[in-house]
């Protein structure tokens, strides 16, 4: 296992090099940082302050944010051009040649066969979790997604008992569906849900590319690092790549 960790980490550094990415003290590392802190800002605040005007600094600073991760994203891709020597027309499927063509010097496979070391890597992995020390995972001490069917279920019931005991014990009548959905405000209550429904979209979206973004890009700087924290998020890299560039046996 300790031969495909040396390769992942070989990968890794050739195509997500620090030489790829602009100083830790530049411009754009500042603006990516500044933007990301303020959207978490208005997020908090927002708790407090729930009117419009007070939203409008918090989209604004998710679509900085996003532009700011974009820009890094754009050095980078240009620096990949340029040490790869990448051909004008269609680099990015020249990259993925060049991408096949290292992961073939690395495993010493050809293209057909990288399913093949994907396989034997997923075994290894498998037996080593299997044969190692047990190890307390604390998270899925809190939640385990392999048990959220059974949490959603449980939490449905739950919902139909609660209205289903309500609506026994007390004696005040409940609205009627058809009568709520006649009244003439129900129009505009609905379009303030629709709002909402879009508004919550948008926050939530920004905050899963903010959470992704940083973690790729700590995962990726401590990588450079050789942390041993790391090991599996490059080891991950380096599978994803050997599928993504997999070419069948027959293929022409």
């Amino acid at each position: 296992m300790e031969k495909y960790h040396e390769m992942a980490a070989k990968y890794f550094h050739t195509f997500e090099g620090r030489k790829f990415y602009p100083k830790l003290l530049s411009l754009r590392w500042a603006c990516w940082l500044i933007t990301g802190i303020a959207f978490f800002t208005f997020i908090g605040t927002l708790v407090w302050f729930r009117t419009w005007p007070w939203m409008i600094p918090m989209y604004t600073a998710e679509v900085l944010f996003i532009l700011s991760s974009l820009w890094i994203e754009n050095f980078k891709w240009k620096r990949q051009k340029r040490y790869f020597k990448l051909r004008e027309e269609n680099p990015k499927t020249h990259l993925k040649e060049v991408q096949c063509m290292h992961l073939q010097h690395i495993t010493q496979k050809p293209a057909g066969n990288f399913a093949a070391v994907v396989k034997e890597i997923a075994d290894l992995r498998t037996n080593q979790i299997r044969f190692s020390p047990p190890k307390i995972n604390y998270w899925r001490l809190v939640y385990d997604p392999d048990s959220k069917a059974r949490l959603i279920s449980i939490t449905l019931a739950s919902l139909a008992l609660f209205v289903a005991l309500v609506s026994r014990t007390t004696d005040i009548e409940l609205p009627s569906i058809l009568e709520f959905m006649a009244h003439d405000s129900f129009g505009g209550y609905l379009i303030n849900l629709l709002g909402i429904a879009i508004g919550l979209y948008v926050i939530f979206f920004g905050i899963y590319y903010a959470y992704s973004q940083i973690k790729a890009f700590a995962m990726s700087w401590l990588a450079r690092w050789n942390w041993q924290l790391t090991e599996d998020y490059v080891l991950e890299h380096f599978v994803t790549a050997l599928v993504n560039r997999h070419a069948p046996v027959n293929w022409q």
